[in-house]
Formats: structure tokens, sequence, C-alpha cells
């Protein structure tokens, strides 16, 4: 799992844990929370394409919720690529395709609506 250098440029810098098998508070995904919107949506740009994936413009984001350990976020981008971003306890970020989740067991993203266009 790679550590977030936008989670870092945010004061966020995160320290190597053992994961536990309960589900901790995750500060990492709570001070996402605290956000603007427009923070939030560089953050998770910022973790998509470290990833190596495809963001060139991003939509709305969501916190979706936790799962196991994890804290999952969806990211939506131009030209239908949608992620899920998990969040670890010691600021890791997993992202993958939403079209993946289900074949890997994971959840399945509700993705936040698009903004009416004015």
């Amino acid at each position: 799992m790679k550590i977030v250098t936008a989670f870092a440029a945010l004061g966020l810098v995160a320290a190597t844990t053992a994961t536990p098998a309960f589900a901790a508070p995750n500060a990492f995904s709570d001070q996402l929370k605290k956000l603007s919107s427009t923070q939030q949506r560089a953050t998770l740009r910022r973790a998509v394409l470290d990833e190596g994936k495809y963001c060139r413009r991003i939509g709305p984001v969501a916190y979706q919720g936790p799962y196991k350990n994890l804290e999952m976020w969806t990211v939506r981008c131009d030209k239908g690529a949608d992620y899920a971003a998990f969040i670890g306890i010691d600021g890791s970020v997993q992202v993958r395709p939403c079209s993946d989740l289900a074949s890997l067991k994971l959840p399945t993203c509700r993705l936040p609506k698009a903004p009416a266009a004015k």
C-alpha cells in the first residue's frame, strides 16, 4: 500500500503500525471529512493518480463508510472513471476501480450524483 503524499502535504503524517483486527478510529479519514469539498477532491485525486489510475478531471467525492479496518470513499472522475479509495488507520490508501469491486468481493460503490448543469 502507498502512503499518499497529499495526506502528508495536508499535515497528516503517518507512522506505520500493525493493523488491528477490530475497527479502530481512523484519524486520516476523520481529517479528510473536515476538509472543504475542494480539498477533499484534491486529496482523493492525488490518491488516484499516485496509484497510476486515470483522473484528469475529478467530479464529486463522498464518504461511503467503514469496511473492516478501512474507511471507504468514492471518487468520480471524467470519462466514466469511478474509483473506491480505502484509507487505512496508518494513512495508507488503496484505490480500486469501482467496476472491479464485485470480483474482489468488496462493497460496491455508491457514487455521488454529479451536480446539475446550470
